[in-house]
């Protein structure tokens, strides 16, 4: 992905050798293409990509030996591409028309005498520059997340002394009627009996001499 593309297009707008500088999305990323009025040095781009650790290959050379009809058809007129990556089995199907993963490829514009410098990645501008003699810059890093601030915590208060409170008026209040006399646990008082009045006293009966009972009184 090629990032600061504005920068980009302003750098190079007025570049001798560059016809026209654009900013062309894809679904896959963006991609800055560069259209020269003049050959490329194919070699000079090589020495550069090589100091990289990258490799300029051929693409596609047989569709392009096609006639235009046929060869618009099936070719899209890249015909380097700059890649990390690379292996003998890669150049061979390269060769096909079996595109590899690059940082930038060139491309052949199938209607006019103009050649077309695609990056596809931010290390492809860096060696775009270099070839111009340029000076590279990297674009900003992108900007930190902002953490969202902790809200504070509030600090343990003191406490303070308790202050009076104020003593409500006293309303006079009703005489609390007197408890409920329990019943008494003893037994209930039993019918007076009636006392009869006391007998007079029987006389004395005395026996005299015969056995005969004698009154005394």
């Amino acid at each position: 992905m090629v990032d600061d593309l504005q920068r980009r297009l302003v750098e190079l707008r007025f570049v001798e050798g560059i016809e026209k500088v654009e900013h062309v999305p894809y679904p896959t990323g963006d991609q800055f293409w560069v259209r020269f009025n003049s050959k490329l040095d194919f070699q000079k781009f090589h020495d550069i990509a090589k100091k990289h650790g990258c490799a300029l290959i051929r693409f596609a050379s047989l569709p392009s030996k096609l006639p235009r009809p046929i060869a618009e058809i099936l070719w899209d007129g890249v015909s380097h591409i700059i890649t990390k990556n690379i292996s003998g089995w890669t150049k061979f199907t390269a060769s096909f028309g079996l595109e590899p993963d690059g940082i930038a490829k060139i491309a052949t514009d199938l209607h006019g005498p103009y050649q077309i410098y695609i990056s596809t990645q931010e290390e492809g501008v860096q060696i775009l520059y270099e070839y111009l003699g340029l000076k590279y810059v990297p674009p900003a890093p992108p900007p930190k997340p902002v953490t969202p601030a902790k809200p504070a915590v509030p600090m343990a208060m003191k406490p303070n002394p308790a202050a009076p409170r104020p003593v409500a008026p006293q309303t006079p209040s009703a005489p609390k009627p007197p408890p409920p006399t329990q019943p008494s646990q003893t037994q209930p008082p039993q019918e007076a009996k009636v006392q009869e009045a006391p007998k007079p006293p029987a006389p004395a009966v005395e026996q005299n001499k015969d056995g005969k009972a004698q009154s005394t009184g």
